[in-house]
């Protein structure tokens, strides 16, 4: 509730607003350890895409999303090769950042980037649940069905950081906030949602 009360000003020029439900599937999600590879299988994925305009803009939107799945983590070594699942798990993205509308017409075309956190909660009770900063990149566009409905298509990379840092600056001119970090686990998601504009 508190990043929609600060979001509040820049939405209060032009109350529309869209709400899109998807559904797709998520690939990738390697890591190499000192032992072998951990490998998270693909599976479907889930969520929603809540988007505001940005100051009255027509062109630039704020977007909130929230992606779930159910997956299992696999270990390969490399000593034998075998392969065996070590535990199921859900994961969850949730994101806050903005899209960028870049075509006109029935079938618009944008691009996303948003930031936030992904939480991992493994189902056996020996390995404990952990939450990492992520980044997700991506390229959509929807189809116009009607003035309240529109099929949406969207494909994005999901990169939770392994390791980050942040510092904070501050001087007379005002604060700044300076983050970095890297990823060894990158995934990617394709999905088909409806877009249903209020």
């Amino acid at each position: 509730m508190a990043l929609f009360a600060l979001c509040a000003p820049a939405v209060a020029a032009q109350p529309a607003f869209t709400v899109t439900p998807f559904s797709g599937r998520v690939f990738g999600g390697v890591v190499d350890t000192r032992d072998g590879r951990l490998r998270i299988r693909e599976a479907a994925d889930y969520g929603v895409n809540l988007d505001l305009p940005y100051r009255g803009s027509r062109d630039i939107r704020m977007r909130f999303s929230f992606t779930t799945y159910d997956t299992s983590v696999e270990e390969r070594t490399d000593l034998t090769g075998a392969s065996r699942v070590l535990f199921d798990m859900r994961v969850d993205h949730y994101q806050l950042g903005g899209s960028k509308r870049i075509g006109e017409g029935r079938i618009q075309t944008y691009g996303m980037g948003t930031f936030g956190v992904t939480h991992f909660s493994p189902r056996d009770s020996a390995y404990s649940s952990e939450t990492r900063l992520s980044m997700h990149f991506g390229l959509g566009m929807e189809t116009r069905l009607g003035k309240h409905l529109g099929l949406n298509l969207q494909g994005r990379l999901m990169l939770p950081f392994n390791d980050y840092s942040g510092s904070l600056f501050c001087g007379s001119g005002g604060c700044t906030l300076a983050v970095s970090g890297g990823s060894s686990l990158m995934q990617a998601d394709i999905t088909a949602g409806l877009a249903i504009h209020f």
